[in-house]
C-alpha cells in the first residue's frame, strides 16, 4: 500500500509560500559583501547546531555552542560536547554534498545518522535502521505513559523507501519544495527509523533536501532555532496520533501551516539582518563591517539596545575596547547613543 500523506494547501500555507518567494527574490538581488555573508553563515551554523541539539536536551547554551564550534575550550559533559561537534561535522558534510546529490537515498540518510550520533551510540546502531520496537513515553503523575508506538522494525526500510518514492512523485508533479520538505519532516519522524537521534537526523535531512534544490537561502537560515523557541508547539504539531497508522491518516495541514510559518519567521529575520548589516551603503560605496561590529548590531537588533557592559561581556574584550567599538558604530551612523554616563545605551539609528 503506497504512502499517501493527507493534507490541504490552505490559505495560510499559500500565503507563507508567497512570502518566502518574495524574501528569496530579495535575497538573490541583494549585494551582500562576502565577509558579511560568511559571518551570517557562521551564525546560522551556530543557531542550527544549538537549536537542534537543545531541542533534544543538550545542556549547552548558545555561547558555549559557539565556543565549541570555534574550537575554544569549555567545561561541559563529554556527551554534550560530542553532540555539538557531531552536528557541526554533519552540517559540513551536508554542505559539501548537497550540490552533488541527484536525490536523497537510504545510503545518504544512514550517513547523516552516523555523523550525527558518532561516539554517542554503539557502533552496531550507528547508521543502521533500528532492530526493535520503539515507544515514546512521557511521565504523568509519576508514571510513564506511552504516547507513541513507532511502526515495527521490519517495516522501517520499506516505509523509508515509500517516503522517498513519494518525494520523487511529488516533485515530478510540481508540488512546492516547502510542502515536500514539511511532509518529509513529519513522516520521517513518524517512522522513527533509528534507536536514537531521529530528531537530529530529520532536521539535517530536511536541510539537505532544501539545499539540493537551492532553497536554503544561501545556507543562511537556521530553522532549528525556531523549533527550539516553539518547542512545545513543535512537538504538539508532530503528535497527531498514538501510532504510525494514525499519524499518517491524520490531516497534516496544521503541521504544514506551522512548518511554513516557521520558515517565514526565520527568513524574515534574515531579511532584516541583511538590511541592517549586509547591504549598507554610504556615499555610493558598501560599508565594510568587521565581525565584532556585526555581532554588536545583531545583539542590538535582538534586544532593542546595547550597553558598553554588555559588549564587554559577550565579545569578551576590554571595557575600553567595547566603548571604542560602540563609538565607531555611532560614527558610521549605525547606532545612536541615548543617555549619559552609566545610564547611556545604544540603539539602532
Amino acid at each position: 500500500m503506497p504512502l499517501t500523506p493527507q493534507y490541504t494547501i490552505s490559505t495560510k500555507i499559500n500565503n507563507n509560500i508567497a512570502e518566502l518567494e518574495r524574501i528569496r527574490t530579495f535575497l538573490n538581488l541583494s549585494p551582500i559583501l562576502p565577509e558579511i555573508e560568511l559571518n551570517l553563515r557562521f551564525r546560522a551554523t551556530v543557531e542550527a547546531t544549538y537549536g537542534s541539539t537543545s531541542v533534544e536536551g543538550n545542556p549547552l547554551n548558545k555561547n558555549q555552542v559557539k565556543k565549541v564550534i570555534q574550537g575554544r575550550p569549555i567545561t561541559a559533559p563529554d556527551y554534550a560536547l560530542q553532540e555539538v561537534l557531531n552536528y557541526q561535522q554533519a552540517l559540513q558534510w551536508l554542505n559539501q554534498q548537497a550540490d552533488n546529490l541527484g536525490k536523497i537515498d537510504q545510503k545518504t540518510i544512514l550517513k547523516l545518522h552516523k555523523l550525527a550520533l558518532a561516539d554517542l551510540l554503539p557502533k552496531e546502531k550507528l547508521g543502521h535502521w533500528r532492530p526493535g520496537k520503539v515507544f515514546i513515553v512521557n511521565e504523568k503523575n509519576g508514571q510513564e505513559v506511552v504516547v507513541y508506538t513507532a511502526p515495527e522494525a521490519e517495516k522501517v526500510e520499506e516505509l523509508i523507501s515509500q517516503l522517498l518514492h513519494w518525494i520523487d512523485q511529488a516533485s515530478e508533479a510540481g508540488l512546492h519544495l516547502i510542502i515536500i520538505a514539511g511532509i518529509l519532516h513529519y513522516v520521517f519522524l513518524a517512522i522513527h527509523p533509528f534507536s536514537d537521534g531521529n530528531g537530529r537526523t530529520t532536521r539535517l535531512l530536511v536541510r539537505l533536501y532544501l539545499q539540493m534544490f537551492n532553497y536554503d537561502f544561501k545556507q543562511l537560515l537556521a530553522l532549528d532555532a525556531f523549533y527550539l523557541q516553539h518547542r512545545a508547539i513543535y512537538y504538539q504539531k508532530l503528535s497527531l496520533g498514538k501510532n504510525f497508522k494514525e499519524r499518517l491518516a491524520a490531516d497534516l495541514t496544521p503541521f504544514l501551516e506551522f512548518f511554513t510559518f516557521g520558515f517565514v519567521s526565520v527568513a524574515q529575520q534574515l531579511k532584516h539582518d541583511i538590511s541592517v548589516a549586509g547591504v549598507i551603503v554610504q556615499d555610493g560605496k558598501p560599508l565594510r563591517l568587521d565581525h565584532d561590529e556585526i555581532q554588536i548590531l545583531d545583539y542590538t537588533r535582538q534586544f532593542g539596545n546595547v550597553t558598553s557592559q554588555e559588549v564587554y561581556e559577550f565579545l569578551e574584550v576590554s571595557y575600553r575596547t567595547a566603548q571604542r567599538k560602540l563609538q565607531g558604530l555611532v560614527e558610521k551612523e549605525l547606532l545612536k547613543r541615548l543617555g549619559k554616563g552609566r545610564a547611556s545605551h545604544y540603539v539602532l539609528k
